[in-house]
């Protein structure tokens, strides 16, 4: 059950970090509202969290994924970010391929905010399902940053869950969420530039590193990258 009052300040203090960023990032537009139903309240270690994602996201994380690569696996492992697209978009072909990558890089993200004593961490943690397509040399696409770059190196039921074939099996997708939010508030990051910051992790008593790069004039931050060590 979610407290109202947390709701609205949790909420209020969203809005405030998104338009911030939009003036950042230059953009048109942002989401800045995400409906109560799509709040998580997640507890760790006495603490409280909210994670709270977009339709999209949420609907990609949690059931699409899985969907994608039981339907089309041939479309993992391939080394082309647009394939692993493809095989998503296949689900639920909202938009034609091309706007669905667009839709998908652009506005869809998970926030993830501490709670303690009805008191929101000023520590704000953006996930969004990737930052950008880049073209490798042989016309390849690779993603960049976000919750798809990290998927290359995991899987579920030794069945990749992204472009690379690396076997390191989890749950579900959504496992990945939490495990980055306990990375994240871990309380070990440790500095390794003016805006990057690194933090191990054992997943099935196996070494990760976590990557997160913090955009030092909103405040926010967003995961680079998590791999095995």
């Amino acid at each position: 059950m979610i407290d109202r009052e947390e709701y609205l300040k949790v909420r209020e203090f969203i809005k405030n970090k998104s338009l911030h960023l939009m003036d950042h990032e230059q953009k048109n537009n942002a989401k800045t509202g995400i409906a109560i139903g799509n709040y998580e309240r997640y507890s760790s270690n006495g603490k409280h969290y909210y994670l709270i994602p977009t339709n999209i996201y949420k609907a990609i994380i949690e059931r699409n994924l899985l969907i994608a690569r039981i339907n089309n696996p041939e479309l993992f492992g391939t080394g082309h970010a647009m394939d692993v697209l493809e095989a998503i978009h296949n689900v639920e072909p909202w938009y034609d391929l091309e706007r669905f990558a667009d839709v998908l890089r652009s506005e869809q993200f998970c926030y993830i905010v501490e709670v303690e004593n009805n008191i929101i961490n000023e520590k704000i943690l953006r996930l969004d399902l990737y930052r950008q397509l880049r073209t490798n040399e042989d016309d390849k696409s690779d993603f960049v940053g976000g919750v798809f770059h990290a998927f290359k190196h995991f899987s579920c039921e030794n069945m990749y869950l992204s472009t690379t074939k690396e076997i390191n099996n989890i749950d579900n997708p959504k496992e990945l969420t939490h495990l980055i939010l306990e990375a994240f508030f871990s309380n070990n990051l440790v500095k390794i530039d003016e805006n990057t910051y690194k933090v191990e992790l054992k997943i099935n008593n196996k070494n990760f590193r976590f990557i997160f790069y913090h955009e030092i004039n909103t405040g926010v931050y967003f995961l680079k990258t998590v791999y095995r060590i």
